[in-house]
């Protein structure tokens, strides 16, 4: 594990050079994906075959080849800036091609994030681990995070373990109170029962424990200010959310959901809803 120095300070989402210079860095990387596994992956998230649509000739192949070349950063929302973490939030950023790549796991972010309160998570390859200060409604900007932060006693991993069991507990409404109405690298969901179904679309990815679902949509582009965009409704089996007049999801529920206690989240660009669950079934 190493400490990196950024030479820019980072005062506004709007220009996040170093989340640009993640991007270059993850482009960059000499591990070469395997084909197969990329296509197995857009089929299982998207239900389309590509590899079907290449060999009927519906699709050319030079266009398979950039999509699948494409590079794109995997953010994991480790800690939420709320009022108890002082506004602070902590991120891990991956490529999210890790497992096509076959990357190794890394131990020692693995380790951190789990000491954090998310049993079983694991990531692969090289990572990056950021921390901002976003208070939810003007402010927003990066912050020092240093080796001593990666020690598992480090005062935001406690906070961060306390932020997740109030989660669990089921007290996502202070949760709301505190952050305003706000793919992948093979990363094991955390406090997700055992084999309990999640799911992946072009637009958003899901995945559920047993108190809560969490839907984290694949919008581009959203900034700090967007928020005002953004349209949220929950209803006992259904979610509609908008950003800009354009619906990403109107849809029935598998469950019903309790929903004044739901929330969502715009934070470092990542759109990010929680339904609380009405009970304890598991979703199919």
């Amino acid at each position: 594990m190493q400490e990196l120095e950024y030479e820019t300070d980072v005062a506004t989402l709007e220009s996040d050079t170093f989340r640009t210079f993640v991007e270059k860095f993850f482009a960059a990387a000499a591990a070469t994906a395997d084909r197969d596994v990329l296509l197995q992956q857009l089929k299982d998230r998207t239900g389309v075959d590509i590899q079907e649509k290449t060999d009927k000739g519906e699709m050319p192949n030079d266009m398979v080849d950039k999509l699948l070349s494409a590079s794109s950063v995997e953010i994991f929302p480790v800690q939420l800036p709320t009022k108890d973490t002082g506004f602070h939030a902590v991120s891990v950023y991956l490529d999210d091609k890790g497992v096509a790549k076959s990357l190794e796991e890394n131990i020692r972010v693995s380790g951190l994030v789990q000491a954090c309160g998310y049993p079983g998570q694991t990531f692969r390859g090289d990572c990056f681990v950021g921390r901002v200060f976003d208070d939810t409604e003007d402010e927003w900007r990066r912050m020092d995070f240093t080796l001593k932060d990666c020690s598992t006693d480090a005062d935001w991993i406690q906070q961060t373990k306390m932020q997740r069991a109030n989660r669990k507990q089921g007290d996502l409404q202070s949760l709301a109170n505190s952050m305003g109405v706000n793919n992948p690298a093979q990363i094991n969901p955390s406090t997700l029962a055992a084999d309990a179904p999640q799911g992946e679309t072009a637009d958003y990815s899901w995945k559920q424990s047993e108190d809560e679902v969490e839907v984290t949509f694949k919008k581009d582009g959203l900034q700090k200010g967007d928020k005002k965009f953004v349209k949220v409704a929950f209803g006992r089996k259904r979610l509609k959310v908008s950003v800009k007049d354009q619906v990403i999801i109107d849809s029935a529920l598998a469950g019903n959901t309790t929903a004044d206690e739901c929330t969502w989240t715009l934070s470092d660009g990542i759109l990010q809803v929680t339904l609380a669950k009405a009970d304890g079934d598991t979703w199919p």
